[in-house]
């Protein structure tokens, strides 16, 4: 136990979680080839199982229970895991969570086969569910997780497009409207969403918190976006500065370029029409952004105040989600699982993980 209750709330669900998806994953057998070993390398690592986390804190607080809510929170984290080690392949990262990662210690195709896997394996408890909450409200749920998982790929599909086409969107709608489908969808919607349902929640209710959820969801991929920008290496447990090399439009880079002299945008959008170097910092051809460009970048983003402007719209948005909670939560029971809701949206913005 620590000195931070929030902290303690994610550490006791994170430890729930872990002990499902151990329960969940097969042990490896003669004809496995060490799938499900692998499925438990990133589940297993220090993480914050803060979708799991929202799931219960929901539930809880709405007056469900444990029992019923654990097995839909295990399916979260595994559908998290499964979409970062493909996530990873994709952006040809080289650490997560400080360790390196599946693709960097094993190879793609290993990889790519062990997030298949992880998404094949989720169906079974979320099936179990008719069992475990009841035949409706375990069609809704896979419902809802068939739907995240769409909104999300739709959402991971418009960022690949961008840096494929060297794309800079016109304004920041287009960056929320991203966020929205890629982080909102499935790291707060979906797991609000599915703790109340699971609670036996009214309509009215599931609906409003549904809404609730895509402000704090922006909020924390702006804070994640800051951190990527600010980590010194060890610290953020990914590769630093790897949004720039990446060449992926965060909201503190669009803004750089929304203030940026016409000559420092057109350089920053020859820039970003790059390849991401083959081998990580080192640009071995002319199409392959260099470091001196990334120094560019970084240099734009700090002339005209980006991470200042960054943070201030993740504390607006956090705002909106916390006194949208006030009015819907205000005639929930008191408990340990209402107070993590509301000190969810400070830990949002002032994480540094």
């Amino acid at each position: 136990m620590t000195e931070n209750p929030l902290e303690d709330y994610l550490l006791s669900c994170r430890t729930l979680v872990a002990d499902e998806i151990r329960r969940v994953i097969p042990r490896d057998g003669r004809h496995t080839g060490g799938l499900y070993s692998l499925m438990l390398d990133y589940p297993l690592r220090h993480g914050k199982a803060l979708r799991p986390a929202l799931c219960i804190a929901v539930c809880r607080a709405l007056g469900g229970s444990e029992t019923a809510v654990l097995p839909t929170a295990a399916v979260l984290e595994l559908y998290h895991n499964a979409f970062l080690i493909h996530d990873d392949v994709e952006d040809d990262s080289s650490m997560r969570r400080h360790e390196a990662t599946l693709n960097a210690k094993h190879g793609v195709p290993s990889a790519v086969n062990v997030g298949d896997g992880m998404l094949a394996l989720a169906i079974e408890p979320l099936l179990d569910n008719m069992a475990v909450v009841g035949v409706g409200r375990a069609l809704r749920i896979l419902r809802l997780v068939a739907r995240m998982a769409r909104e999300t790929a739709e959402g991971q599909m418009i960022e690949l497009d961008w840096i494929r086409s060297g794309t800079v969107p016109g304004n920041l709608r287009e960056y929320y409207r991203l966020v929205h489908k890629k982080t909102s969808w499935y790291s707060f919607i979906a797991p609000t969403v599915a703790g109340a349902i699971i609670a036996g929640a009214g309509e009215e209710t599931i609906t409003r918190i549904a809404r609730l959820a895509i402000p704090l969801g922006i909020a924390f991929q702006i804070q994640d976006d800051v951190l990527n920008l600010m980590a010194l290496p060890g610290d953020y447990g990914k590769d630093p500065l790897a949004d720039l090399w990446e060449g992926k439009r965060t909201l503190i880079l669009l803004h750089a370029m929304g203030a940026a002299s016409a000559q420092d945008r057109r350089a920053a959008v020859h820039v970003l029409a790059k390849k991401q170097p083959r081998a990580a910092g080192v640009a071995a051809h002319h199409d392959e952004r260099s470091a001196g460009e990334i120094e560019f970048l970084r240099s734009l983003i700090e002339r005209h105040g980006s991470l200042d402007f960054a943070r201030r719209s993740a504390y607006r948005f956090a705002r909106r989600f916390q006194e949208g909670l006030s009015r819907i939560a205000e005639a929930w029971p008191t408990s340990k699982h209402k107070e993590f809701l509301f000190e969810l949206a400070e830990y949002t913005v002032q994480r540094a993980v």
